[in-house]
């Protein structure tokens, strides 16, 4: 397209993203990798529900055990030149850091998911805005009509007395927002920011294409802000079990705060296995200042 601008010519170029390709390789460092096919003209009133890594893992934990829970097919994994630069060892089989997007037909073909989530946050600002950018885009392709996102709302220990943690809301439409108000264990987040991806893909999915979202928030002890080998699976499981009340989706009752001891014991024990595995690994040196950690996880 030309436009002519009184002595300038001004040159735009457009193109189209073909997502049907197996490998595509972008100019802002995404890589695409399809593992199966899918249009628009596939799902049935789809519905996208977002984990991303954040406080406490609280969203990511959620969207794993949902995932695992669906038996979710995988759509396509993105790899970003923006994830930390390191390699992910899993059952001896390395891989780079990357954003998952999985689909779950629904059986009853009332509403079919679409679950993504990540090893890692971008590193940097531009790089959430990029990915999250490049999600959204996605999203559309796929005929999403609500994006559904999970995370963590830190509060002192001296408010968390109730069983469950409440939930804290906040959307892009006043009427969905308000639908939500009738849950007791809900309440709307007034003012704040929603750092990373959890917030932005459904705001910009929103400002971009007009798709609704909503971002469920569940409180967890603010200690876990500055402590990373922190994992709250009370407030992930009470994610969960909104999730499950919400949109009757198929999550077992072995996802439940009635069982929350049994499902901690088993990832600390998992954890001191690694953290064992870990401390085998010596780095020999020839001199001492150079002696320093050699495996990162």
């Amino acid at each position: 397209m030309i436009i002519k601008d009184g002595k300038k010519i001004i040159i735009i170029i457009t193109y189209t993203l073909d997502l049907n390709e197996k490998m595509i390789d972008e100019d802002d460092g995404i890589r695409i990798i399809k593992n199966s096919d899918f249009e628009k003209s596939d799902f049935i009133n789809p519905t996208c529900i977002l984990g991303m890594p954040g406080i406490a893992d609280v969203g990511k934990f959620a969207l794993d055990s949902l995932i695992g829970q669906l038996n979710a097919q995988s759509y396509m994994d993105v790899i970003f030149d923006d994830y930390p630069a390191g390699a992910i060892v899993d059952d001896s089989i390395l891989s780079a850091p990357k954003a998952e997007i999985l689909v779950w037909k629904d059986p009853d073909h009332i509403r079919d998911i679409v679950l993504i989530t990540a090893d890692a946050q971008s590193l940097t600002p531009k790089g959430i805005y990029r990915i999250s950018f490049f999600i959204t885009s996605i999203l559309k392709d796929l005929g999403i009509n609500l994006v559904i996102s999970l995370g963590a709302y830190p509060v002192s220990t001296k408010k968390m007395i109730a069983k469950a943690p409440t939930i804290y809301i906040t959307s892009t439409s006043k009427e969905i927002l308000d639908n939500f108000i009738l849950n007791d264990n809900c309440e709307k987040i007034q003012k704040g920011v929603i750092i990373g991806a959890n917030g932005l893909i459904p705001t910009l999915a929103k400002a971009r294409f007009g798709i609704e979202g909503i971002v469920f928030l569940a409180e967890t002890d603010n200690v876990a802000m500055i402590n990373e080998d922190i994992t709250d699976l009370r407030a992930s499981i009470t994610l969960l079990e909104m999730l499950k009340k919400s949109f009757t989706l198929p999550i077992k009752k072995k996802y439940s705060l009635d069982n929350l001891d049994d499902i901690t014991k088993n990832l600390q024990n998992k954890r001191e296995k690694l953290e064992k595995d870990l401390d085998t690994f010596q780095l020999v040196a020839s001199d001492a200042e150079d002696k320093r950690k050699s495996l990162y996880i």
